[in-house]
Parts: structure tokens; C-alpha cells; sequence
């Protein structure tokens, strides 16, 4: 009888091992992707993009420097926007986003490839003046100069449109 027990024991066993060793499988890939899911959250680069309308016809759109993090990028956008809701109540935000990838306008801004608009160059953020060509370049001077008057170490402004063949 009791060799009938100890055979019974050991055939419960083995369904046991096998359901602890499953288990044991399932919990290390988990680890596993975890770990891998939580590198490639931390391996992406986002964007603060903002797009301001501002009175007079002119527009700003701006490529502040990329962030690690979502929640910094977001806080990027609002210190960008903070002097502008403070100082021009007419000024309407169009867009304030983080972005994952650049394209267009921002692309080309970002990689410093010449655009049709002046663009302020500060650290690394750009800003793109859009609007009537006087008026912009006014505006994109202005802007640089309160850049540095806000405390940012250079800022300034370049046309580098092509100017039309005569």
C-alpha cells in the first residue's frame, strides 16, 4: 500500500512541476518584454511643436529642442507659450503638440535646410516667421531680440530665402 502512495505522490508531482515550470516560463518573458518595452519607451525623442496666430497677419512656428520624456515636452511647449498668453491677449494658440517625427515645415526647420520664411536660430530651437515679407522679417528681429532680453544666450534672426531673379 504504501508503494501505491508514493507512486500516486510521485504522478501528482508531476503535473505540479510542470504547471510551476510554465509559470516560471510566463513570468521571465514578461520580465523579459517588460525590460525591452520599458528601453524603447525611454529610447524615444519627442518634438514640442508649437503654431501661434499672431495679430497683423503674421504666424510662428516653432521646433524647441526634443525631450526624453512626454510629460517634458509638454512642459517645454508651456514655458514657450507662457510669455506670449501673458503679453498678447490677441495671439491664438493653433497648435502646441509633441510630436514623434517631423515632417514638412518642422523637418526642415529641425535639420536646418533653408526655408521660405525667416527663422530664428536659438540653441536648439528654430522659429519660423510666416507672413507678409516685411512684416516677418520685423517680427522674426523682434523676436530674437526678446529672446536675449528674456535671458537666452544668442538667439538671432536669419533670412535665408532666395531672393526673386530679376
Amino acid at each position: 500500500m504504501s508503494l501505491l502512495n508514493s507512486e500516486s505522490a510521485i504522478s501528482d508531482a508531476a503535473p505540479k512541476a510542470k504547471a510551476l515550470r510554465r509559470t516560471l516560463i510566463a513570468l521571465a518573458l514578461l520580465t523579459i518584454a517588460s525590460v525591452v518595452a520599458h528601453l524603447y519607451v525611454k529610447s524615444q525623442v519627442y518634438y514640442p511643436v508649437v503654431r501661434l496666430e499672431l495679430p497683423g497677419g503674421l504666424k510662428i512656428a516653432a521646433v524647441l529642442p526634443e525631450t526624453k520624456e512626454r510629460k517634458a515636452c509638454g512642459d517645454s511647449n508651456d514655458r514657450f507659450l507662457a510669455p506670449f498668453k501673458q503679453s498678447c491677449k490677441e495671439c491664438k494658440v493653433a497648435m502646441a503638440r509633441c510630436e514623434r517625427q517631423l515632417d514638412g515645415l518642422e523637418l526642415a526647420m529641425r535639420e536646418g535646410t533653408q526655408v521660405a520664411y525667416p527663422m530664428v536660430i536659438a540653441s536648439e530651437a528654430r522659429l519660423v516667421v510666416l507672413g507678409p515679407s516685411e512684416k516677418a522679417k520685423a517680427g522674426c528681429k523682434f523676436l530674437a531680440a526678446s529672446m536675449v532680453a528674456r535671458g537666452l544666450r544668442s538667439a538671432v534672426c536669419v533670412d535665408l530665402t532666395i531672393p526673386p531673379k530679376s
